[in-house]
């Protein structure tokens, strides 16, 4: 089968079932984000795991998971802020684990799994904020569940990985980081970027649950930094000769090859709403 016909294919599909989890209800959003976290994190340790380390997955998995439910009884239960020390405990088990694994590099390990959970975990929590708008105390959204706002940044993130890959292909010739990601050029960034403002320019005629220059800035940060967080991931398979984290997707390569750009983008698009709210 045609490479960009496999893709293309494999990329409707992938954005079908996740949008549809995302908008359907919060209940089916949980589940995108367990199912996220726990792919993810199989993914990324399996990568680590070839560089002489052994992290436990089961401890880091079941402590993000942990996590993200512990965040999203706090958004719909009004969950005492007292009661997210609890992540600890499943935490906790890391070190624990470790102890009775009789492992090789126990520190490097336990810094892996600990890794792993401000990698992946963390950025998938920061989206609910993109959600429902309320969890650390700054408004976003006018309501409890708006994944439209979600939906338009993962968009404008698809929408930039899909431009530079068709114009970095054909036009291709000045390459950024040969030692990290030999296929990524200049050429392909500057043409995803270009799609991708231009983009940003027009989502509040679809998405108006925020105004044109909050898409604009957000659109900016897809840019600069998918392209960081995809550059890191290709650092991380280039240090230890891996080419995709899977093959769930084909054509693609594994989740987190997908989802490099969305997990390092959403950190930064979090931190400008808050510096937004305290300028304004």
């Amino acid at each position: 089968m045609n490479n960009l016909f496999k893709r293309t294919l494999t990329g409707i599909l992938f954005v079908s079932a996740t949008t549809a989890l995302i908008l359907i209800n919060q209940w089916t959003f949980l589940a995108f984000l367990l199912i996220s976290n726990v792919w993810l994190n199989i993914e990324f340790l399996r990568i680590v795991k070839s560089d002489d380390s052994s992290p436990s997955s089961f401890s880091t998995i079941i402590t993000g998971c942990f996590a993200i439910i512990l965040a999203f009884a706090g958004y719909y239960y009004n969950l005492n802020t007292a009661l997210y020390w609890l992540i600890l405990v499943p935490a906790l088990f890391i070190f624990i684990e470790e102890l009775f694994q009789d492992k090789k590099n126990p520190i490097r390990n336990i810094s892996f799994a600990i890794m792993s959970l401000f990698y992946i975990t963390l950025p998938l929590i920061l989206s609910m904020q993109l959600v429902t708008g309320n969890l650390f105390y700054f408004q976003i959204a006018e309501k409890n569940f708006q994944p439209e706002l979600l939906i338009g940044v993962m968009v404008l993130i698809w929408i930039f990985d899909s431009m530079a890959y068709l114009t970095g292909v054909p036009l291709g010739k000045h390459k950024m980081f040969v030692r990290v990601s030999p296929k990524k050029s200049w050429e392909g960034t500057i043409g995803g970027a270009v799609f991708t403002i231009a983009a940003g320019f027009f989502m509040h005629h679809f998405i108006p649950v925020i105004n044109n220059y909050d898409w604009v800035a957000i659109a900016v940060l897809a840019v600069v930094f998918g392209t960081i967080g995809d550059l890191i991931e290709s650092l991380f398979k280039r240090s230890i000769n891996v080419k995709d984290s899977g093959e769930f997707l084909p054509g693609h390569g594994g989740l987190l090859d997908r989802l490099d750009s969305y997990i390092f983008t959403i950190p930064w698009i979090f931190i400008y709403f808050i510096v937004r709210d305290v300028l304004i």
